[in-house]
């Protein structure tokens, strides 16, 4: 759900904790957890919390975004890696954040990550790539091209079809 900061304010109570305190309390638990399981939970509230415009600023700020680099860089269990690239996915639709990754160095990571056995962490950097290629002049990565052309002929018709959009997308460029 898209809101504003008009909405959040109406809708956290009094002596609530906002938004990006809220935030910064879920990167500590992050931070500080031994837990896989507790850090797979964190890590699905933080990319849910990156589907909406109004959390960016505030998934910036807080770490939130580092979080999601520090794993798809670092980490090799595949729960982690799927929620870090749903949140990096849902952030990508805004230029700032593709610009965030870029100078991050999260693109070749993610490039690997279309290799996972785990079809939704390969959507999601599918629909990354797209969003990267259509928000900047970034040269096409002739590597990254042609996984997604091996992709295309994936069975599972939601890989193959992002498979399809992405390198019409390209065509068109």
């Amino acid at each position: 759900m898209f809101t504003s900061l008009s909405y959040l304010k109406k809708h956290t109570p009094e002596n609530g904790t906002d938004r990006e305190s809220y935030l910064s309390i879920l990167v500590d638990e992050y931070l500080n957890s031994n837990s896989v399981d507790a850090k797979c939970q964190v890590l699905a509230n933080l990319a849910n919390f990156a589907y909406d415009p109004i959390n960016f600023v505030f998934i910036r700020d807080v770490g939130v975004y580092d979080i999601f680099l520090y794993v798809i860089k670092n980490e090799a269990n595949s729960q982690l890696l799927h929620f870090a690239a749903a949140g990096i996915c849902n952030l990508c639709s805004d230029p700032l954040n593709v610009e965030y990754l870029m100078e991050h160095d999260g693109v070749k990571p993610l490039e690997n990550l279309l290799t996972s056995t785990h079809s939704e962490t390969v959507a999601d950097v599918i629909t990354t790539f797209i969003q990267i290629y259509n928000n900047t002049s970034i040269s096409n990565e002739s590597q990254v091209i042609r996984q997604i052309e091996i992709l295309r002929t994936s069975e599972n018709k939601v890989i193959s079809n992002l498979a399809h959009i992405f390198l019409e997308t390209q065509k068109k460029s």
